[in-house]
């Protein structure tokens, strides 16, 4: 049995799902050291985490700031060092300059191997200084890991030092897991569609999804299909959102716009009742919505400027488009649905080894700590 500290935001959906599902499947003790104890996504998830690790240590917060800088850094070193000398792995999610001082302390005071989780956002947004502690922290560690081809293809051209110590492992996600347990009971149809394809068009109320011009580039056929624009969270620009409402009524009168708060049970069924997904966000990272979708076997049609290694190393079958070929490439597949039906359908399997939570833990991360 060997135990792993976790330092991170423990109470956050990532963390409180990845620690929980890996209790179900092992016997590793788990202590977590959360390094900002007011920030806690949802109550379900505080109590996952409180469940699932042994030990938990608040960093209690200062409303003065360098007050709160100071204690939280006594407090955080002593706390590290008192984790580090009980734990066999230490695993820091997040890699922040932060997160330098306290790998320092792991690797004096313990034999504790230092694993590296780089989430993406903190090496994409990093400044000149904050690479500079990734790369410290990277020259300490003993693994770094990253859940995204193009993260790690990233990690290696600005790191090629460290490139033996990296690897790609998927994090997973429990709306996959959700989804492919309700897909064999599902029954009830939230859409009547009247016999028509349902078109989803992104998937938060964000500008950035780009819905305004998905409706011009398929105006002409807009009244062949059912619509459904899930705009439940995002930036809540209302304006927005009642513009894209109008653009819509203004052209057809099949189509739904979600803007008020989903059960899991209820958006599960809006996603089970989709059959194209038009994914044309300016900017993205490999998203939940787009994994649902694949593993459902729904077309997706995404924007030809989005590079989804991941998928294309994967084998996993999707369009391209850009929007002047957008009504073209939506009209020709879903005239050639039985053509392409058989690839749509092998890519759910590709999808469960990419994106069930249970499947990532289980077959990559157990086996990693192990071996770690």
């Amino acid at each position: 049995m060997k135990t792993i500290t976790i330092f991170g935001l423990i109470y956050s959906q990532h963390v409180s799902n990845f620690v929980g599902t890996m209790k179900k499947y092992s016997d590793f003790r788990f202590l977590g050291l959360n390094k900002k104890e007011n920030v806690i996504h949802g109550e379900a998830y505080f109590k996952q985490s409180k469940d699932a690790f042994d030990e938990i240590y608040d960093l209690p917060r200062n409303k003065y700031y360098i007050l709160d800088l100071i204690q939280r850094a006594i407090l955080s070193f002593g706390v590290i060092g008192k984790y580090a000398k009980k734990s066999d792995i230490v695993q820091f999610h997040f890699i922040s300059t932060f997160v330098l001082p306290l790998a320092l302390i792991v690797k004096i005071v313990s034999k504790a191997k230092i694993s590296s989780f780089i989430y993406g956002s903190d090496l994409l947004r990093a400044n000149k200084m904050e690479l500079w502690c990734i790369a410290r922290v990277f020259s300490m560690s003993d693994s770094i890991v990253c859940d995204s081809s193009l993260v790690l293809d990233e990690l290696q051209r600005r790191f090629p030092k460290y490139t033996s110590k990296m690897s790609r492992l998927y994090f997973g996600s429990p709306i996959i897991d959700r989804l492919l347990n309700a897909e064999s009971g599902y029954s009830e149809h939230l859409i009547d569609s009247k016999g028509k394809k349902v078109i989803m068009c992104g998937y938060n109320d964000s500008k950035g999804q780009q819905h305004l011009r998905i409706i011009d580039s398929l105006k002409e056929v807009a009244k062949d299909f059912y619509w459904v624009f899930p705009m439940t969270y995002g930036d809540k620009d209302k304006e927005y959102i009642d513009t894209v409402r109008t653009a819509m009524e203004n052209l057809v009168t099949d189509y739904l716009l979600l803007d008020s708060f989903l059960t899991d049970e209820e958006w599960t069924n809006y996603i089970l009742s989709t059959d194209v997904f038009i994914h044309m966000q300016v900017s993205d990272a490999f998203s939940s919505s787009i994994a649902e979708h694949l593993l459902l076997g729904h077309i997706l049609i995404n924007g030809s400027w989005l590079p989804y290694k991941d998928l294309d190393d994967n084998g996993i079958f999707y369009i391209s488009s850009n929007f002047e070929d957008l009504q073209r490439n939506l009209l020709k597949a879903i005239s050639d649905y039985s053509v392409i039906e058989g690839k749509l359908k092998s890519n759910k399997d590709k999808i469960v080894r990419m994106k069930s939570l249970d499947y990532s833990i289980r077959n990559y991360w157990i086996p990693y700590f192990q071996e770690l």
